[in-house]
């Protein structure tokens, strides 16, 4: 009898994981499903992103969509270098090359933002690195996390 219950509770356990394992297999990643749109894709989602959170009118979005198209079309050879086997040297010199591409796609984006939008703009902008400072150290404290052992 106990074999038989132990049986069905190892079932039951496989069968679960089988379960969430085909889940999250289908929904994907946001980084997945970035990867799958093509370079004026992912500047018409930035755009549309921007016309929605900054308010930008008709001329603005396609102005952002132009700039945010030059930039991913400059950072993609390199973003795809960096996937690659690189020294740490390269690695910095590629990332001072993406600093100011990024750093040309603002200034042309400002160029065409009213004052109060440079200001929502640069909100938007915070957010986004302090969202990304406390990933970097959630991952830190998880991945340097004493078990005690």
């Amino acid at each position: 009898m106990k074999k038989i219950i132990i049986l069905m509770a190892a079932l039951v356990g496989l069968n679960a994981a089988a379960v969430a394992q085909e889940v999250t297999t289908e929904q994907g990643t946001a980084k997945q499903v970035r990867k799958d749109l093509t370079p004026e894709e992912r500047a018409k989602k930035g755009a549309d992103h921007a016309e929605k959170k900054l308010g930008l009118n008709a001329q603005q979005k396609a102005d952002w969509e132009i700039a945010s198209l030059k930039r991913i079309m400059v950072n993609q050879p390199l973003h795809e270098k960096l996937k690659g086997s690189t020294t740490p040297e390269e690695r910095k010199e590629i990332h001072k090359q993406i600093k100011t591409n990024n750093d040309t796609f603002e200034s042309t984006v400002n160029g065409f933002l009213t004052p109060e939008q440079k200001t929502k703009f640069n909100q938007m902008k915070e957010e986004r690195r302090n969202a990304k400072k406390k990933q970097m150290k959630k991952n830190f404290d998880e991945s340097h996390m004493d078990y005690g052992d």
